[in-house]
């Protein structure tokens, strides 16, 4: 890695360093970092808990969820992986993977140290899909420095049979007046094989469809409208559901971004926030859109 020296117009070597030599520990430091700037993983992350003890005793370095409400399990090394890294996060996983929606809001209330209302309303805020599909599935991420080569090759073999799991490599290193730079790589999978990867990560959720219907109750309201990315149809159901499929009649996993797109296009003009200034959830943003598609005439047959 270089630093630019604007002034000079050069580049400046970096020194590569590691977190044990400058005295960085994984809880009191690399954990916070992480804690306040999940974003350096390669996403949108929640945090929703840090030091969570399991029933076992042990404790769960990171818990956050994604924008699809998957809980996704970060367990953190320091410097190496060690040997036992990936099954001791496929422990932790396995265990959060139980946890009901009433549980995932009271951990996060907890962390929080405020209430369920607030910890729900902050969660269904964040995620693009509905509350109720919360912690639905699981993923791991993995931060190291470096990594065993047995955890590379668990890794790879758990990812070819489905395990959503990824390895992330933080790199230290210090310039000469002793700042401390760090460079995030994602190692599993590769940034250039993303194509591929979504590719099979459709087809299994395909084959997942067709293996568990899905089902949310009877439609009670359903409007076609057509936006510049194509046709879509807007279902609300008795249990105040809202689903949305595209033209070939696939369910869209995330219904909020294109309710926005419709919003937006359409000139509706929803509010996409509610009273306290927080964002709508896919019911409410939805019923209303539903509701104004109908009012102004913009449906399409």
């Amino acid at each position: 890695m270089y630093k630019l020296n604007v002034d000079d117009k050069a580049l400046v070597k970096l020194a590569p360093t590691s977190f044990g030599s400058r005295n960085l520990l994984e809880r009191y430091d690399i954990q916070e970092w992480i804690e306040k700037t999940p974003a350096i993983l390669g996403e949108d992350l929640l945090i929703i808990g840090k030091e969570l003890q399991l029933q076992s005793g042990s404790r769960l370095d990171l818990l956050a969820i994604d924008r699809n409400a998957r809980l996704v399990i970060v367990e953190l090394k320091r410097d190496d992986s060690g040997k036992e890294v990936d099954w001791q996060a496929i422990k932790y996983t396995s265990y959060c993977s139980n946890f009901l929606v009433e549980e995932v809001v009271g951990n996060y209330a907890v962390y929080l140290n405020s209430d369920e209302e607030d910890a729900r309303s902050r969660i269904d805020e964040f995620i693009d899909v509905e509350l109720e599909l919360l912690n639905n599935s699981q993923r791991i991420i993995l931060v190291s420095k470096e990594y065993h080569s047995d955890v590379i090759s668990a890794v790879l073999w758990l990812r070819d049979y489905g395990v959503d799991i990824e390895c992330l490599r933080l790199t230290p290193f210090v310039d000469d007046k002793g700042d401390l730079f760090i460079q995030p790589d994602k190692i599993i999978p590769l940034p250039e094989a993303k194509d591929y990867i979504l590719k099979k990560e459709r087809k299994r959720i395909e084959i997942k469809k067709a293996q568990s219907p899905f089902e949310k109750g009877d439609v009670i309201e359903s409007v076609n409208v057509l936006i510049s990315i194509g046709t879509y149809r807007l279902e609300r159901y008795d249990s105040h559901s809202i689903s949305v499929y595209n033209c070939d009649a696939e369910r869209c996993e995330m219904a909020k971004p294109v309710l926005r797109m419709i919003n937006d296009e359409k000139r509706l003009r929803v509010s996409l926030t509610n009273s306290s200034g927080r964002s709508k959830n896919t019911r409410s943003l939805g019923k209303e859109i539903i509701a104004e598609l109908k009012a102004q005439g913009k449906a399409c047959s």
